[in-house]
Order: C-alpha cells, then sequence, then structure tokens
C-alpha cells in the first residue's frame, strides 16, 4: 500500500525538524511531500530530511496545499497534515488498520497542543459550535479512491484561512478516532508564527 503525507512547509525550520522525526519514528516507508516557497532555503531543509520538495508561493495557502496533493496521485491513501503536527506510531498502526478495512476517510475529533516558548500544554476536546462531531484539520486521511473523484485537489482555491472546513467529508465513509478514549496521542506544535493563536480554546484544558 502507498501512503503519502502531505505538509506545507514556511519559515520555522525548529518546527518541521520535530515534524521530520515524528515521521521517521513511524514504521512504515512513507511517501513524504513537502510544498515550500523560501526557494533555496526550504528546498534544502526538506531535501535534508530525504523528503519530496515542491516550490509554490505561499499565498493562497489553499493552492499551494493543493500542488502537494497533486504530486500525491497514484497513493492508496495521503495523510494531510500540517508541518508542525506530530503522529504516534500508535496512532498510525490504528491508521493503518482502517486503511486495509478500506475506509474512505480517516480523521481525529480531539487533539494535543503544545507551545514551544512557554512549555504549556492543552488538551482539546474537539469542536463545540456548528461544527461538533466533526474531525479536526490536523491529520486528516482521504483514499485515493476519493481524491480521484477530486482531481486530487483536497481544498478549495483560493484560500489563507478555514482550509479545515474547505474539505468535504460529507457523506464519506469516515472513520473517527478520539484520542482520550483511545489513549494515543497526536499534538500539534504552536509558536510565534502560526495561523491560530495558542490559547485555551473552548472544550479544552492546559495539562
Amino acid at each position: 500500500m502507498i501512503i503519502s503525507v502531505v505538509t506545507g512547509v514556511w519559515k520555522r525550520p525548529e518546527v518541521f525538524k520535530l515534524f521530520a522525526k515524528g515521521i521517521k519514528a513511524i514504521p512504515y516507508p512513507l511517501n513524504v511531500i513537502v510544498v515550500g516557497s523560501e526557494k533555496h532555503r526550504s528546498r534544502k531543509l526538506v531535501e535534508d530530511e530525504g523528503f519530496t520538495y515542491i516550490e509554490h508561493k505561499n499565498r493562497p495557502l489553499s493552492n499551494k496545499m493543493n500542488a502537494a496533493m497533486q504530486a500525491a496521485k497514484g497513493s492508496d491513501y495521503v495523510i494531510c497534515m500540517g508541518s508542525d503536527d506530530i503522529i504516534s506510531p500508535d496512532l498510525f498502526s490504528l491508521y493503518y488498520r482502517y486503511m486495509v478495512d478500506g475506509y474512505e476517510a480517516i480523521g481525529l475529533t480531539d487533539l494535543y497542543f503544545y507551545e514551544l516558548e512557554t512549555g504549556k500544554a492543552i488538551y482539546w476536546g474537539g469542536y463545540s459550535d456548528y461544527r461538533k462531531g466533526k474531525t479536526v484539520g490536523a491529520a486528516r486521511c482521504i483514499s485515493g479512491e476519493v481524491l480521484d473523484r477530486w482531481e486530487w485537489k483536497a481544498w478549495d482555491d483560493n484560500l489563507n484561512k478555514y482550509l479545515d472546513n474547505s474539505m468535504k467529508l460529507e457523506g464519506l465513509n469516515l472513520k473517527k478516532i478520539s484520542l482520550k478514549e483511545t489513549n494515543l496521542f497526536a499534538v500539534d506544535i504552536k509558536s510565534k508564527t502560526n495561523i491560530t493563536p495558542f490559547q485555551q480554546w473552548d472544550n479544552s484544558t492546559y495539562i
């Protein structure tokens, strides 16, 4: 089974190196595709980790991410991650089980956050507004069959925020995973240049 990871990088080399370390801890030959926008600087950062690099302008962000998705054509499954996201090997093993079962999409209902500058961490129980019950954006996994139908474009064009909401998961055979219930681990690392700042959101607690 060909499993790809697509992500984008913009500045924050120290965070990207944590992402790379997390990917390399997963005992499966993942095809990692990273789209960057800083030419030689981001290319070197990515290729030094042994990942595939694509250059694309940083804005609109959704166009940039779709460029990485286009490069993943032919994959059986694609995991969409931020370059500040880490998933544990045990969580990947559960994803893999559901891939074998043939689910069209896999996603998380909750998430952990860690802020580099302060060392603070938060557990977030998931959306509590009109999106209650929907999967979070981090580590969404989509089958190649679905992406074929989407023409390998997972996000609407010309977006710089709200990318998570633009992914059309309604009607798919979607498997949801609760990190808290399964005692598994995925974390979003926050730093000063994040789109969404680190704060105590609704339905969250410091840990």
